[in-house]
């Protein structure tokens, strides 16, 4: 995910559109490199020779070697087409003609891509229909849940969508919202008393928040927090827990703005508590970097 941020970012500076791609039954693409044979599917079995097997000549959904195999495949098809992959981001591949430039950013079977020449793309797009059976889905909208809007001062990325189902399904939907995901100075502790609550739901709410910082940088400290008392939480724990929730009714809309900046420079922030955890006095720490004008990644840990 930090590297389809980073991906944005030099999208928006570049003002070019993103665009994509979907490759149907990619895992039926791959070349096994192993001998693998399976048994005869029933009710399609040989009449006489019931106790023989088949030999694959490719992948099937299912195999071991099937995502190793189409990732392989995919790879070779790249660089005999002039792609070279990024050393740091294998996902990553570029293709360069002259001052034309296309990048490409693989995610298993989804392809999402970029350019500064209109032919080059299309050249991109029938050839790759040519190779493999695909899908154009056109200009990136939606991609590993994000919600993606591309606009001419820039990308916007947002999970509104998904925030109104955690609401939704915590019956939060009509919540009071309010200003902070926490209240300031607030100490939580495995020691706190009062009554526990039922810890399998404690855990599916934090799980699911923990997705939507994603695009919610400033959730990480809360979530953070709260995640800490998954095993045994009680009523005070919960409490903060619903807080959040109450914080995002009134936040749903927001997200990361990618636009175009002159002044295009990477600065990074970091902070700590010091000896903030009431339980084991260890310090929770915290950074965040920005490529421009948006942040592309950021930790909160203990």
């Amino acid at each position: 995910m930090e590297t389809i941020r980073l991906f944005f970012s030099q999208v928006a500076q570049f003002k070019w559109l993103i665009f994509e791609m979907d490759v149907k039954s990619a895992f039926l693409n791959g070349v096994l490199e192993e001998e693998v044979y399976i048994e005869q599917p029933p009710w399609y079995m040989k009449s006489g020779e019931e106790k023989k097997v088949l030999k694959l000549k490719k992948a099937l959904y299912g195999l071991k070697q099937a995502p190793r195999a189409w990732n392989t495949r995919i790879d070779t098809y790249f660089k005999e087409n002039g792609f070279k992959q990024c050393p740091y981001e294998h996902a990553l591949y570029m293709k360069k003609n002259g001052g034309n430039m296309l990048f490409v950013a693989l995610y298993v079977d989804d392809l999402i891509f970029m350019g500064n020449n209109g032919e080059m793309i299309q050249d991109f797009k029938s050839k790759m229909a040519q190779e493999f059976e695909m899908i154009d889905l056109g200009l990136m909208k939606f991609f590993l849940g994000l919600e993606v809007r591309q606009e001419e001062t820039g990308i916007f990325v947002s999970r509104e969508a998904y925030a109104k189902e955690i609401l939704k399904k915590y019956k939060m939907a009509y919540c009071k919202p309010v200003s902070t995901p926490m209240e300031p100075g607030v100490k939580l502790s495995k020691l706190d008393g009062g009554e526990q609550v039922k810890a399998s739901k404690y855990r599916s709410l934090v799980g699911s928040l923990r997705y939507l910082t994603c695009t919610r940088p400033h959730l990480s400290l809360s979530v953070g927090i709260i995640s800490r008392f998954i095993e045994e939480p009680v009523y005070s724990h919960w409490k903060v827990l619903k807080r959040i929730l109450w914080y995002i009714q009134g936040t749903v809309s927001l997200g990361l703005f990618y636009s175009n900046v002159e002044d295009y420079k990477l600065i990074g922030y970091s902070n700590s508590d010091w000896y903030g955890d009431l339980d084991n006095r260890k310090s929770t720490s915290g950074y965040v970097f920005f490529m421009g004008n948006t942040a592309f990644t950021w930790l909160s840990k203990k």
